[in-house]
């Protein structure tokens, strides 16, 4: 057999080969699991105010704030004791705003602590753009306001 003849042969008898005569599945098959629902909520969304949130790495923070003075309470869920805690306000101009955390210097696992949250007067909520989060020094991300329920 010539070698041309030879590659038409093999390139015909294995599309052949592959099918098996079974008809094709109308539906792909599914892992079994049913969808609950999407997280991303569906049309308007609101935020309740003066109220932020977040929680990495088992270190719930929640803060509430509505200019001047707020609260921050922390749940350290995580396996190693939490440093100092800082947050910065990322504004126009100055650029960021340290608050005034007044609290432990510390939060031991398993432990949780509140802080009195203060930041200048000048400085309103909305004008904070972006509230940065640190425990020892180290950055711990930024706090989300809170959806609204409903």
């Amino acid at each position: 057999m010539r070698p041309r003849t030879l590659v038409v042969a093999v390139l015909v008898a294995l599309p052949l080969a592959a099918c098996t005569g079974d008809p094709e599945p109308s539906t792909p098959p599914t892992s079994g699991a049913t969808p609950t629902g999407s997280p991303i909520p569906e049309g308007p969304v609101s935020f309740v105010p003066g109220e932020f949130a977040t929680n990495v790495s088992n270190v719930a923070v929640a803060l509430t704030w509505d200019g001047g003075t707020g609260e921050m309470t922390v749940e350290n869920g995580s396996s190693s004791e939490l440093g100092q805690a800082g947050l910065t306000a990322v504004t126009d101009e100055p650029a960021e705003v340290d608050a005034t955390l007044e609290g432990p210097a510390t939060i031991a696992v398993g432990g949780s602590a509140t802080f009195e949250v203060t930041f200048p007067e000048s400085l309103a909520p909305a004008e904070a753009g972006l509230l940065l989060l640190s425990f020892g020094g180290d950055s711990w991300g930024a706090l989300s306001p809170v959806v609204a329920e409903g």
